[in-house]
């Protein structure tokens, strides 16, 4: 799974290029993260308010041969990434993640790095 997340400047916020599997991660990460902390209060101090429209966000339709440009607010690439560096600490162990998550914990580990970097490219170009 590629660890570069294309993140661009528009008009009305940002936009995000995920390949299907970088989908997926997120989608299946956001799900794991609402079960294993049910509380929303909880949920929302780690997220922010931002997290609470991931789910929507990561379950589009979409074509799954094809990369999907959504556009996202910076809050909720925020957002993003917290869910997976979370779930990285919460779920030290590999099968347990795989378990989980049904992804390895370097893709996870790779998307939060691109999803940084990806916002820092698109902030360093404003």
């Amino acid at each position: 799974m590629r660890n570069r997340v294309p993140v661009g400047r528009t008009d009305s916020g940002l936009e995000v290029r995920l390949t299907p599997s970088q989908l997926e991660l997120l989608r299946r990460a956001t799900e794991t993260f609402s079960t294993l902390v049910p509380d929303p209060e909880q949920r929302r101090f780690v997220l922010g308010e931002a997290g609470a429209g991931l789910a929507a966000l990561f379950t589009v339709e979409h074509d799954p041969n094809r990369s999907l440009s959504l556009s996202v607010s910076e809050d909720q690439l925020r957002a993003a990434h917290a869910t997976l560096t979370t779930l990285l600490a919460m779920v030290p162990s590999e099968r347990a993640f795989m378990e989980h998550v049904g992804f390895f914990r370097e893709n996870a580990a790779g998307v939060a790095l691109g999803l940084r970097r990806g916002v820092g490219a698109a902030q360093a170009a404003e």
